[in-house]
């Protein structure tokens, strides 16, 4: 009976934080809607003033899927903290300190990136794909973005810092039981499953498959490259040890 009662009161802690996680991301929608043109224009790339629109619900569709993006990746945010705080009572403490300074690190990890990372990967990957929309001055040919398609794009590029950080510690993880020969000999089924999980995630053209996979293997070859140097650190720091001399407990005390 005990029993039955602890399962009950955890069944209802878990469903008052899921509503409040559910809340918490509708009521970051409406916010996000409520100032969707501001989000506009704070999404729009530098020197840039207008799109193309060639459907007639596209412009309110656009508006849904830029309130989306923005509230579902907020929503990341406050699923993690309702996940700790219903964790939290039954932790013993040294694994409550791990699973805080978890949660404080990913935070920080996202809020950087959304805030610094992300303008400046959004910028460069502009410049570079609006140059070709210039080159035509010689028979007066010019080419106009469609918000649709740059939402779109910066919708993958959230998804590529999304599920950057998992990757991160999926890797430290195997890491820890596999060998780095291994890594090195299984590079190129690495590279496959990269592009096999991109294709999985993205829309079916190239461009949106590469800008998935490339990040992944880029993530793949630091980590390789991050676990060479730690253990030539160890190494090192293994030839500066002075060897210690053991006593011999079978000898005979005269």
């Amino acid at each position: 009976m005990r029993r039955l009662k602890i399962s009950i009161y955890y069944l209802q802690e878990l469903n008052y934080r899921l509503t409040y996680t559910v809340f918490g991301t509708i009521f970051l929608f409406i916010t996000t809607y409520t100032y969707k043109q501001e989000l506009i224009f704070l999404f729009l790339p530098k020197g840039f003033s207008h799109f193309v629109s060639t459907g007639l619900t596209e412009v309110f569709f656009t508006y849904l899927q830029l309130c989306t993006i923005f509230s579902f990746s907020s929503g990341v945010g406050i699923t993690l903290i309702q996940l700790y705080l219903f964790l939290r009572p039954g932790l013993y403490t040294f694994e409550a300190k791990t699973a805080f300074n978890f949660l404080v690190t990913t935070l920080l990890f996202y809020i950087y990136s959304y805030i610094f990372i992300f303008p400046v990967i959004v910028k460069i990957l502009w410049e570079i794909f609006s140059a070709y929309s210039h080159n035509f001055t010689a028979i007066d040919l010019t080419f106009e973005p469609r918000l649709q398609d740059y939402l779109t794009h910066l919708q993958q590029l959230s998804k590529t810092l999304t599920i950057s950080f998992p990757c991160l510690i999926i890797l430290n993880i195997l890491r820890i039981y596999t060998n780095r020969h291994i890594w090195v000999k299984c590079r190129g089924i690495a590279y496959i499953a990269a592009f096999s999980f991109a294709a999985f995630i993205t829309p079916p053209d190239v461009l949106s498959q590469t800008l998935i996979g490339i990040p992944l293997i880029i993530i793949y070859e630091i980590q390789l490259k991050f676990w060479s140097l730690y253990e030539e650190y160890k190494k090192q720091l293994l030839i500066r040890q002075p060897i210690k001399s053991h006593k011999n407990t079978h000898r005979k005390k005269k």
